[in-house]
């Protein structure tokens, strides 16, 4: 599902990408009504503010504060839970989470590890398995991903980890990662 939402300029560069502040409730033209928390505010989306060309140059420009965004969210995710839960999100879509899995899936991966987030969304991703170990450990994910209360604060144990969390793995998980964190 995409939902609209108020984007602002709050870098000190104009090379800067905005930043998702809120919920878009209503837009009229230039005028826009959003809503962040229990705050309700108009904005004009001709507001300008100045600020340096880049970081290696000082020359003040100008550049529009705000501007409108589309954001593709699950049916289940709220635009203020969006906002909360953006660069989680980015990370979960990044490593191959799906918009189609339920909240409950969302909330226990970002519980994991980094390396171990990305191995157990490599995990869920597979749709054919080779060997009988890898596809009981999907099995035992979902299971975990699925309980309302599980029993264990993992779903695997640390010798299953072991075997799922290769050295190819985590070197893929950290430079994904790091892929992410400077691409907006």
């Amino acid at each position: 599902m995409k939902r609209k939402i108020l984007l602002q300029h709050l870098g000190e560069n104009a090379t800067t990408a905005h930043d998702p502040v809120a919920e878009v409730l209503a837009q009229d033209g230039n005028t826009v009504t959003a809503r962040s928390g229990d705050k309700t505010y108009t904005v004009n989306l001709t507001d300008q503010h100045t600020c340096c060309m880049n970081s290696g140059w000082d020359m003040l420009t100008t550049v529009d504060k705000y501007a409108v965004g589309e954001v593709a969210v699950p049916d289940w995710m709220t635009c203020a839970e969006y906002l909360r839960q953006q660069v989680h999100f980015k990370y979960y879509l990044g490593f191959g989470g799906q918009l189609t899995w339920p909240r409950q899936w969302f909330y226990r991966l970002m519980a994991l590890g980094e390396a171990a987030r990305y191995a157990a969304i490599k995990l869920l991703n597979v749709k054919k398995f080779r060997s009988p170990f890898r596809m009981s450990l999907r099995s035992q994910l979902e299971a975990w991903l699925n309980d309302a209360e599980p029993r264990y604060k993992s779903p695997f144990s640390e010798r299953q980890w072991q075997a799922l969390l290769d050295g190819h793995t985590c070197l893929d998980a950290r430079r994904t990662a790091n892929a992410l964190y400077w691409n907006r």
